[in-house]
């Protein structure tokens, strides 16, 4: 046989001859020339007797010559493979760091080609050749052979120590400078963290790779279960100017009953257009691992704000989504509708400006004036309440932040008076001060205010704590449409039954005081809120929050689940709900038969069967606000900070990875990702060929260094 590399790059015409002349010398040889003397065959196979386990074109005395030869070749089920890569992709990862073994040789897959026995020869003989003289095979047998030395032992252990300390920094949300600090203080415990890759560059590549590493074994377990998903997303601009795309996914995991929503990456746009977003998400979904076939198939619902751009139903992303995935579902996030609801009860009832500007007026004074804010507080820890921060109310901020501020002002209202009363008087303030004091106290104390306020008060409330449940993580359609619909009920009645707050400033218009203080007729007959034209305003607006159109009726439709609305012997009306959990099966595009044959098997056991599930799944999964994308973007404005507004988009979505979806510093386990990073040939913490770190004593002052060695 060819052995040579010279004879591996002959003229074709020379070469088949001289395997033709090889293949007539081994035939014609000797049989036991090259067999061994022991009872032990390298190919695991000494005779014929057991069955032929080598290739076909092969005679026995052939195959026991090319193991002979070649000590690393073994046959089984007729087919070759390498005993060093083998051994090689069974050590540890730090035997095998930075190279990439042969599959096919490791796990005996190789076999020949050709029609002719002499092509097949050939082919094998060629395999055999290249894979001993290829730069693997060679690293696997230089590796093997090393793979008994201890030094070597302490790869894993040192990068693992790195590694944490990496993944402590980000889950803290330190400055990558801390890093080498981190580094030092393990080292001067006593700990042996290497002498290499302790740089800022270096955390950041570490902590790259985490997120990378965390991202493609999420995305693979949700591709993997094949359970439907939302997408969240939302646009915003980070500190250092970049707009940025945020995608939250919705999805129930493999071994889970309920869906969780998962910041999945951050997107730069270059492209702010509703074609350049829409082409940058799905681009980059692509390159995560989720096709858009995939898309077509799992993707049940799109939420974001109400921004032109994402929600236009002209040229916005909703119109662009809708052509691509026509069954996809997009939904508007209630938060925001609800906060828009709000917004055209201000513009159209009289009198709720004047409350809205007074309370603006009550903002501008404590913020702007420092001194103001803490005259204020010395007054409300005097009369021993609790002083609530006063902000803005009915502005782009959510309703349950303008309760809070309007319920401090009815909390602190004597402390408002008396401070009020105190300043007006306080001659050490300039004529301007005075007056303004005078006219806040003025307006503060008339029994219009304290109607307005208590009217406010109660509708806010419960404006908050809908705006609240529909943040919930686990709220789904058929329960956020019923809390949507019971708020608009509630204000219905409100315009004949007063609230709780509107009830005490009732009784306090009556008395003409109000916790301690006393009211007057407001002489500038400034409008008071009506309270029936204000309720009727919030329930025209609210229930535009409800679906409208095409999935109008799909909380309807999902009433029927819900064992309490049905009827008495649900066993003996196996027809009830069987139209409205088809209309289900068909918009979220599932098997309509094993949908209904699960939810009769449903109704007979009052158990939910595994065919119904899938359903079930879907419905929980339509996300009804987009608070995860705020809750995002709050952790990215913790992230990008003025300090660190250089950040790469790439290191802030890991920061945010890790932080959002990467598990506690005690629980997670570094090993598997040490791992994937030396395989991919990077570099370790003992690694001799890489520059080491230099270590400079702190500080720049000579005559301070000259006193340490006392303290």
């Amino acid at each position: 046989m060819m052995s040579s590399l010279s004879s591996y790059f002959m003229p074709p015409s020379q070469k088949r001859k001289a395997e033709e002349e090889a293949e007539i010398v081994e035939s014609t040889s000797d049989p036991f020339k090259h067999r061994k003397t022991n009872t032990e065959d390298t190919c695991g196979q000494e005779d014929g007797s057991s069955g032929k386990d080598w290739p076909e074109c092969w005679t026995l005395l052939q195959k026991n010559d090319f193991c002979q030869r070649n000590e690393w070749l073994f046959v089984n089920n007729k087919r070759l493979g390498c005993k060093v890569c083998r051994d090689i992709g069974s050590l540890p990862v730090e035997k095998r760091m930075g190279m990439k073994i042969s599959v096919e040789w490791a796990n005996c897959k190789i076999s020949h080609f050709g029609e002719s026995r002499k092509q097949q020869l050939m082919s094998l003989r060629k395999k055999i050749f290249e894979h001993k003289e290829s730069g693997a095979h060679k690293a696997a047998e230089r590796i093997k052979s090393e793979s008994k030395n201890e030094k070597l032992d302490k790869v894993v252990l040192n990068t693992t120590k790195v590694f944490r300390t990496a993944y402590k920094v980000a889950k803290k949300n330190q400055a990558f400078n801390n890093f080498e600090d981190e580094i030092n203080l393990q080292e001067l415990n006593g700990l042996d963290m290497g002498y290499t890759f302790h740089s800022t560059n270096a955390c950041i590549n570490i902590l790259n790779h985490i997120a990378d590493e965390m991202r493609k074994t999420l995305i693979s377990n949700i591709v993997n279960s094949k359970n439907k998903m939302s997408l969240i997303i939302d646009e915003s601009t980070t500190v250092n100017n970049r707009i940025t795309l945020i995608v939250i996914i919705r999805v129930v995991l493999p071994k889970h009953s309920a869906p969780v929503s998962l910041f999945l990456d951050l997107i730069e746009l270059q492209d702010t257009t509703a074609r350049g977003i829409l082409s940058s998400l799905i681009s980059h979904l692509e390159c995560l691992g989720i096709s858009e076939d995939y898309l077509k198939e799992y993707l049940l619902s799109v939420t974001c704000d109400g921004a032109a751009v994402l929600f236009g139903a002209r040229g916005g992303v909703k119109r662009l989504i809708k052509e691509k995935f026509p069954s996809v579902i997009f939904w508007r996030c209630a938060n925001h509708r609800l906060e828009l609801s709000v917004s055209d009860t201000v513009n159209k009832v009289v009198g709720v400006n004047h409350f809205k500007n007074f309370m603006d007026k009550l903002y501008v004074t404590y913020h702007a004036s420092p001194e103001n804010a803490r005259e204020l507080e010395e007054c409300a820890a005097t009369l021993e309440l609790q002083l609530l921060k006063i902000g803005r109310i009915l502005s782009t901020r959510w309703v349950a932040s303008s309760f809070c501020t309007v319920f401090a002002v009815w909390q602190d209202y004597e402390a408002l008076v008396y401070h009020f009363q105190e300043a007006k008087e306080d001659r050490r303030r300039s004529k301007t001060d005075r007056c303004l004091y005078e006219g806040l106290l003025r307006t503060i104390t008339s029994c219009e205010f304290v109607l307005d306020l208590g009217l406010m008060c109660d509708a806010l409330q419960v404006l908050s704590e809908l705006s609240l449940d529909l943040q919930e993580r686990n709220i789904d359609l058929f329960t956020a449409d019923r809390k949507i619909k019971n708020t608009v009920q509630l204000f219905e009645e409100r315009t004949e039954n007063p609230g709780p707050y509107y009830s005490v400033a009732l009784q306090s218009q009556k008395t003409m005081k109000f916790k301690g203080s006393e009211l007057h007729k407001n002489e500038k007959l400034t409008p008071t809120i009506s309270s029936s034209a204000f309720y009727e305003s919030l329930k025209e607006t609210v229930r535009k929050c409800i679906l409208e159109g095409d999935d109008a009726d799909l909380p309807e439709c999902a009433k029927v689940l819900d064992s309490k609305y049905w009827p008495e012997n649900p066993g003996k009306q196996l027809t009830f709900g069987e139209t409205e959990i088809r209309k289900l099966a068909q918009k979220f595009c599932l098997n309509e038969k094993e949908t209904i044959c699960g939810f009769h098997e449903y109704l007979e056991e009052n158990e939910v069967p595994d065919k119904l599930l899938p359903l079930m799944h879907a419905l929980s999964t339509i996300a009804i606000s987009s608070t995860e994308c705020e809750r995002g973007l709050s952790q990215m404005n913790l992230t990008v900070t003025s300090s660190r507004s250089s950040l790469v988009i790439r290191t802030v979505s890991s920061l945010m990875f890790i932080r959002m979806v990467g598990p506690p510093l005690t629980q997670f386990n570094p090993t598997k990702y040490v791992e994937s990073w030396l395989l991919q040939g990077h570099p370790n913490t003992v690694d001799t060929k890489s520059r080491k770190r230099s270590r400079e004593d702190e500080g720049t002052s000579e005559d301070v260094s000259k006193v340490w060695h006392l303290l």
